[in-house]
């Protein structure tokens, strides 16, 4: 039986999910809207993203 350290371990049993916050500036009809966008990827890449609604100075100028 080989031994593995926890990184080796971790991709095989449990995996890690890394996750980024940013800022998105979206047209929702006529008016703009500022989401913030957690995207997450797990050890599998698969990527979920959750949006939540902030103030639009989070996003920026527009155009």
């Amino acid at each position: 039986m080989k031994k593995i350290n926890m990184t080796e371990a971790s991709t095989i049993v449990g995996g890690t999910t890394t996750c980024v916050n940013s800022f998105e500036l979206n047209l929702v009809g006529n008016t703009t809207v500022c989401n913030a966008v957690k995207t997450c990827t797990d050890k599998n890449g698969v990527v979920t993203k959750t949006f939540t609604a902030a103030a639009i100075i989070n996003c920026g100028s527009v155009g």
